[in-house]
């Protein structure tokens, strides 16, 4: 995110303080409304309708050709004509928002995916070593986090370190083996922040560092069928309600 969450941290920050389910409640609002106005303003709203009311005056009239194959091939391909000039139409709006929306959610997926590590809290680094590393890796903690068992292990392919946090604080981890010395960044939060779960700008000479994150779901226990909706399913549910809501509302076609 880099740049973009520093653009957005300040706007969308307070939001995180009512907790998870109601900021992405409130931030599918937002997006749903920002995206149906644009769809609005930018496209040309009369021969949009225009377009509507021939699509399903066509669909009208295919159900009445059943019994007649040429005719029915006839209006099949008029009809998509029409769908694909409609769909032409709605593309300059979709487009407009792309990237926007695609910027807020990568900032969605940074802050609601995972469970932050909160001070008292327990979790586990794992590191996949790459095939040249050999001997003993050693982990090196700063003293707000401690190491719950062993500081060193042999560089098997993966090998996983129990630690604990003690104080809120943005900390870096080392790992070391023979000279070489990386690094994995861990935030410890009491709000809803958390540092990237995979480091792997060192794959190719030491490893990949992976921080093993509980997954964030905004309703705690609620599952269905066992399975527990994270922020994207929650945001599709709510952006699908609200857009079709909106869209009605404000007679947009």
């Amino acid at each position: 995110m880099g740049i973009f969450s520093g653009l957005l941290d300040p706007v969308l920050n307070p939001i995180l303080v009512l907790g998870p389910f109601w900021a992405i409640l409130i931030l599918s609002l937002i997006i749903s409304l920002a995206i149906t106005l644009v769809y609005k303003f930018a496209t040309n709203q009369k021969k949009m309708k225009e377009l509507k009311d021939e699509m399903k005056a066509n669909q009208k009239k295919m159900k009445e050709m059943k019994n007649e194959p040429q005719k029915l091939m006839a209006m099949q391909k008029e009809a998509m004509k029409k769908n694909m000039e409609y769909m032409k139409h709605s593309f300059k709006a979709t487009f407009i928002t792309l990237i926007p929306i695609l910027i807020i959610f990568g900032w969605m997926q940074a802050h609601l995916a995972y469970q932050p590590i909160m001070p008292g809290d327990e979790f586990s680094v794992t590191t996949i070593f790459n095939e040249d590393i050999e001997g003993e890796v050693e982990i090196v903690v700063p003293e707000e986090i401690e190491v719950l068992g062993e500081t060193k292990q042999e560089a098997n392919s993966e090998v996983a370190w129990k630690l604990k946090a003690l104080e809120e604080g943005d900390y870096f981890i080392d790992f070391k083996n023979e000279g070489k010395v990386v690094s994995k960044e861990v935030i410890v939060s009491k709000s809803l922040k958390y540092a990237e779960p995979i480091e792997d700008k060192w794959k190719k000479t030491f490893g990949v560092i992976q921080i093993d994150y509980n997954k964030l779901t905004p309703l705690g226990k609620f599952s269905i069928f066992g399975w527990q909706p994270g922020w994207l399913a929650w945001y599709i549910v709510f952006s699908v309600v609200f857009s079709m809501s909106l869209r009605k509302i404000l007679r947009i076609y």
